[in-house]
């Protein structure tokens, strides 16, 4: 892996940290916050007009072709701004309709900023359930905690449906508008004052037509789609701890105690070292998952569940180290620090928190474990 940008990329990096700096502050979010809204049209506007949407969708869509690098070097720079527009979820969704083949309008929608489809999860599993009613569908389940939701026009909920094939992979994928009627959505402020949206869409009737791709057969896109947000969101939590390390770093350089700066003192810069070593760890697993990212498979969801352990050790270490350096000033809503930690825990909590990815990686241990008996008797019983 060349770990060298290429001029494209430190443009792309320059251009996502000069917006972070002139249009989205910390103070610009903060009134973002105290006036209600859900989305604001003019930055996901200049969002558009920057290309951002159309960065991760293929060329044969319509799209600039970028990367999953080129998509992590975005967002982690928009990371240290704690951005409350939802990118990362939206494009998530976009590689979701890319990797099922349907719904090109859509898509081409999404890169013109009219449309904004997230994916409705919230769960480390498939949730609802759909069942053939007439010539249309009838889905039944709920959904506690939908990224971007808030703010989105359309809805990807994975569904499984035990008619289309035998067996738990039989899932299927179906489009819903927003404003479908008989879905309920409650919007929800979380602790860093960003919104996610409960969706409840028991008993809804679809039309035949809301199915993406075929009956049974959304798994693969489903994990597609999931996967380009796990990156996203940790590529995002990077650059959250980057922001929480440096200007830690520069506050105990100018606060002064005992007659001297802050950073003079040993167990300060100690604590700083600790900061760093965790935020270059989680910075090489991301590369590490970026290494592997565009081979969906075992490797793949293996490396995305290790991630996830790493990226919640790491940032409820850096942002806790960064509250504590910054004293009573860290507590304050009206300084950046406490919210980056805010942003940083509830990342970690996402999904099933690492937890859940701690027991995938058990499960896929104890699996290889198997594997490997298995294979030590076929060559027991070949001799």
């Amino acid at each position: 892996m060349d770990f060298q940008l290429s001029e494209e990329q430190a443009l792309l990096c320059e251009s996502a940290r000069r917006y972070v700096v002139q249009t989205y502050g910390y103070e610009a979010r903060c009134k973002a916050v105290a006036s209600g809204e859900a989305f604001a049209a003019a930055r996901w506007s200049q969002m558009t007009e920057l290309g951002w949407l159309a960065l991760a969708v293929p060329e044969a869509h319509g799209g600039l072709g970028g990367s999953a690098v080129d998509f992590a070097l975005l967002v982690e720079q928009l990371g240290a701004g704690l951005p409350l527009e939802p990118l990362v979820p939206v494009i998530a969704a976009t590689r979701l309709l890319v990797a099922a083949g349907t719904n090109p309008e859509l898509v081409g929608d999404v890169m013109a900023g009219s449309a904004r489809p997230v994916i409705a999860h919230g769960e480390a599993h498939v949730a609802a359930t759909a069942e053939r009613s007439g010539a249309g569908w009838l889905l039944s389940g709920a959904m506690p905690l939908v990224l971007g939701g808030a703010a989105a026009t359309h809805y990807v909920i994975a569904a499984s449906c035990p008619a289309a094939a035998e067996g738990a992979q039989a899932v299927s994928l179906f489009l819903v508008a927003a404003d479908h009627p008989g879905l309920g959505r409650k919007d929800l402020r979380l602790t860093d004052d960003s919104l996610a949206s409960v969706l409840d869409f028991t008993g809804l009737e679809l039309p035949a037509d809301a199915l993406i791709g075929a009956d049974g057969g959304g798994l693969a896109a489903w994990r597609e789609g999931l996967a380009w947000q796990q990156l996203g969101l940790h590529a995002e939590a990077l650059g959250a701890m980057d922001k929480a390390l440096w200007t830690t770093r520069d506050y105990v350089r100018t606060r002064r105690q005992f007659g001297t700066e802050l950073a003079t003192f040993q167990a300060v810069q100690h604590r700083l070292a600790d900061m760093v070593m965790e935020v270059e760890l989680a910075r090489s697993i991301l590369l590490r998952l970026l290494s592997v990212f565009d081979e969906a498979g075992a490797e793949r969801d293996r490396i995305l569940a290790a991630a996830k352990v790493q990226f919640g050790k790491a940032g409820f270490f850096v942002g806790a180290q960064a509250v504590q350096l910054h004293g009573g000033m860290g507590m304050t809503d009206e300084y950046l620090i406490g919210m980056v930690f805010k942003r940083l825990v509830l990342l970690r909590n996402l999904h099933g928190g690492p937890g859940a990815a701690l027991e995938r990686l058990a499960l896929d241990q104890r699996a290889l474990e198997r594997l490997a008996r298995d294979q030590r008797q076929l060559v027991k019983e070949g001799l």
